[in-house]
């Protein structure tokens, strides 16, 4: 997939230009408010793009010198300008400078559509690297959403010999590092967010928390207050350096809808609604089901995880499965002690007791994770597809609190 960077000094004519984007295919975008000089200033942070879409009121606002040297730094990086009008002299200067396209007059879907068609033609597609994107919301507090996408993340980084990386954005405790680890994070998300024109690819590995060599943790907020410090385009700059370096990202969203975890949710191939098999969850289950449905969330995304499941739990499973029109994708099974020792120690179930409940439980899921990245269909638990008829899509406000 083309990994695209947008950059204007207006955020709507950035999101104008990216909604643009979506129209022409599957990219995925990254937006950045300011001029391509402030981008030379970004360290080594654009090596994970293949296009950088530049948008300037003129010629001289698209700063020639600043492009050429980006075009000399990265020169796998296709430049695209965007100009109200040019003359003949200019578009020249501008190819000189190091753009691929200059697209002039009013922006349309076509043009734009054939731009990137040209760029995603200069990379050789077996070079191209896919980040599977999997979030993990809860129904209602202490589904136990933390623990599962922690150790999750773990697992498939020991088992499958993949890079993973777990993204922390629950407001409330930000603690998923501490389930898996013993060690202080270097830096929380809002203290990276706070320093974001540093934010490279070094200042990135020397944020998180390297549970191993090939698992780490971008450490939450563990602050409501601080969490709401956190501007979405402070996050996408460093989703957009993260998620390329990585095979799998894992996103512990816990109970809040809001612009945050929505962009996780934009980006995930899978979203795993974690709950437990009681009545107050079922009903809490339904109306988080209702509002990712009217968040136009394909029903072939939205998994239901069960957790603490037991053979006792079998009616009221039942009754989620009529009401959410959904058969559950796994069941994580009750372990408490288990639980309890992990959660205790913060060390990964996996090293703990590898052939507990609760350990067999999650290298399941983790082995599915990874098979659906890979494209292949799982043979356990299998989704009926009621959903679409149970809920009409509709383009709902994103703004909701699942409690």
């Amino acid at each position: 997939m083309i990994n695209i960077l947008i950059s204007s000094q207006s955020a709507a004519r950035m999101a104008e230009i990216a909604r643009f984007v979506t129209d022409c295919g599957s990219y995925t975008t990254t937006r950045v408010n300011g001029s391509p000089s402030a981008l030379l200033e970004r360290g080594d942070g654009l090596d994970v793009f293949d296009v950088l879409i530049i948008d300037a009121a003129s010629l001289e606002h698209a700063q020639l010198p600043s492009v050429d040297a980006l075009a000399h730094r990265y020169p796998r990086l296709t430049c695209i300008l965007l100009l109200p009008e040019a003359s003949p002299d200019a578009l020249i200067a501008a190819m000189r400078a190091g753009f691929r396209d200059v697209l002039t007059g009013p922006l349309d879907s076509r043009s734009l559509g054939d731009a990137l068609k040209r760029a995603a033609a200069q990379h050789d597609a077996t070079t191209q690297h896919e980040t599977h994107v999997v979030s993990f919301i809860s129904c209602k507090g202490g589904a136990g959403t933390s623990l599962i996408a922690a150790n999750v993340g773990y697992a498939i980084s020991a088992l499958h010999d993949k890079r993973v990386l777990l993204v922390d954005l629950s407001q409330q405790y930000g603690d998923a590092a501490f389930l898996v680890s013993d060690q202080t994070p270097p830096s929380t998300l809002p203290q990276m967010c706070a320093q974001i024109d540093r934010m490279d690819a070094a200042f990135l590995d020397a944020s998180l928390v390297h549970v191993s060599p090939s698992f780490h943790v971008l450490a939450g907020a563990g602050d409501p207050l601080k969490a709401n410090e956190i501007r979405d385009d402070q996050l996408e700059w460093i989703l957009g350096l993260a998620l390329p370096r990585y095979d799998v990202v894992l996103f512990d969203l816990g109970q809040s809808i809001n612009p945050l975890s929505i962009m996780a949710l934009d980006r995930s191939a899978e979203i795993h609604m974690v709950l437990q098999a009681s009545m107050p969850f079922v009903r809490a289950a339904r109306r988080l089901q209702e509002i990712l449905v009217s968040l136009a969330y394909p029903a072939d995304r939205i998994r239901v995880l069960i957790n603490r499941h037991r053979r006792q739990d079998e009616r009221s499973r039942s009754a989620l499965e009529q009401v959410l029109g959904k058969r559950p994708s796994n069941l994580i099974p009750d372990d408490p002690d288990m639980a309890y020792e992990t959660v205790n120690r913060g060390e990964p179930v996996l090293e703990m007791a590898r052939n507990s409940p609760l350990a067999r439980g999650l290298q399941t899921l983790a082995a599915d994770i990874v098979n659906h990245s890979l494209g292949v269909v799982s043979t356990g638990q299998r989704d009926e597809p009621l959903l679409a008829k149970l809920f009409g899509r509709t383009g709902a406000a994103r703004q909701a609190k699942v409690s």
